[in-house]
């Protein structure tokens, strides 16, 4: 998609036009259309009918131009959907820009600041050019560090505990000393008392109990009881909101948890990181497996071998023989089959073998944890009884048994 970008000069944001040089020509010609007139989108906007003057290098688009910062940038964008039709962003200057945004857990915890990856443009216009930073947290600052684009984080250090999860945040560069400094700042919000129905309720209350007791006759404290009954009532009501409002707000957290740890999570690139961490969450994969042995030898009749990657034990104590998959092949899942139907007829001598004579296992449970849903590999997993965990990109997709 083509683009043009500049910084808006004061004569531009006074005229509500965009000029550019000669040179430019070639840059602006392919992002506007060489029709007589053409649409604009302008930040949401639509702009309708305008037309370049190429003679004199000049774009009149009124009030976006009119009504912008000075050193703004202005980008204009060739459309994929309309042959006719330009869009156009004018972005702040980064020193004039703020970001909203609210904690989470995880940012508290681990003592960063996160984005997701629709708000990479954002983050990055307002952190590119650190170089020598502080932090200003409280009234209180630090050395900051530079940002890891990669991880979309920005590590702040403990003076973020200033806040609490689910803190709104603002975040901006305050230019005025020697280095610059990244403002974080709790958004406080000012709330107004608004008149509602309880309102006449409460101001006459409050008049009743301001009276010495001795200057109500019966008919008044009849009445005030009756109010403090529905007050009564009021606070209950109140009380029984605050507890949904700290229910929700608890499943809210815990929705942005996995939603970012699903977000981090990448699929596995070769069968040794598949590996190593179904090995590090088998919790995962069954709640309360508990791994005994790695890459356990069994021998065969014959004295051909064989391991076991995940030898495990469940919750009940009976013995798991779990077998990782990475892109299983026919023959793969065949041989993982012969070791789980070895395993069940000579459950005995294997259990023995396993506690050095002190033990018989009883019963001894395959598994086969893959990557991906193969049809021979579902069939054969259900045909022999083993049961089949599928794990993609670190996230428990399905299971079979």
């Amino acid at each position: 998609m083509a683009e043009f970008r500049k910084k808006l000069s004061m004569h531009e944001i006074e005229s509500g036009s965009i000029f550019w040089t000669e040179k430019q020509d070639r840059e602006i010609k392919a992002v506007i259309p060489q029709t007589l007139v053409f649409d604009l989108i302008c930040n949401g906007q639509e702009f309708a009918n305008l037309s370049a003057e190429w003679e004199k290098r000049r774009l009149f688009v009124g009030e976006p131009i009119a009504t912008a910062m000075p050193e703004s940038e202005l980008v204009l964008l060739s459309s994929k959907d309309r042959a006719s039709m330009v869009n156009c962003l004018i972005l702040a200057p980064q020193d004039k820009m703020v970001i909203r945004k609210r904690l989470s857990h995880q940012e508290h915890s681990r003592r960063h600041l996160k984005w997701f990856a629709r708000e990479d443009e954002l983050y990055a216009r307002l952190l590119s050019s650190c170089g020598d930073f502080m932090i200003e947290i409280a009234g209180k600052k630090t050395r900051g560090r530079q940002p890891d684009f990669d991880k979309r984080t920005l590590f702040v250090g403990d003076p973020i505990r200033f806040f609490s999860p689910g803190d709104d945040l603002l975040i901006h560069w305050n230019q005025a000393g020697e280095t610059p400094t990244l403002v974080v700042t709790r958004e406080e919000f000012v709330v107004k008392p608004s008149l509602d129905a309880t309102t006449p309720l409460r101001s006459l209350v409050a008049r009743l109990l301001s009276r010495p007791l001795g200057e109500f006759n019966e008919g008044e404290v009849k009445g005030l009881i009756v109010l403090l009954e529905e007050n009564k009532k009021l606070w209950e009501k109140l009380h029984n909101l605050q507890e949904d409002n700290r229910r929700l707000k608890e499943q809210v957290n815990m929705l942005e948890s996995l939603f970012e740890q699903f977000a981090s999570n990448s699929f596995f690139n070769s069968k040794k990181e598949f590996e190593l961490w179904i090995s590090a969450h088998v919790n995962i994969i069954e709640k309360g497996l508990r791994v005994i042995h790695r890459n356990y030898s069994v021998t065969f009749d014959g004295g051909r071998k064989r391991r076991i990657d995940l030898l495990c034990q469940d919750r009940k104590g009976i013995l798991v023989a779990a077998q990782i998959l990475f892109n299983p092949e026919p023959a793969q899942v065949d041989e993982t089959i012969e070791l789980m139907d070895h395993l069940r007829a000579n459950i005995e001598a294997f259990g023995s073998e396993l506690t050095g004579g002190q033990l018989k296992a009883a019963d001894i449970r395959g598994m086969i944890i893959a990557d991906c849903e193969k049809a021979d590999l579902v069939e054969s997993c259900m045909q022999h009884r083993v049961k089949l965990c599928l794990v993609k990109s670190g996230c428990l997709i399905d299971i079979l048994e």
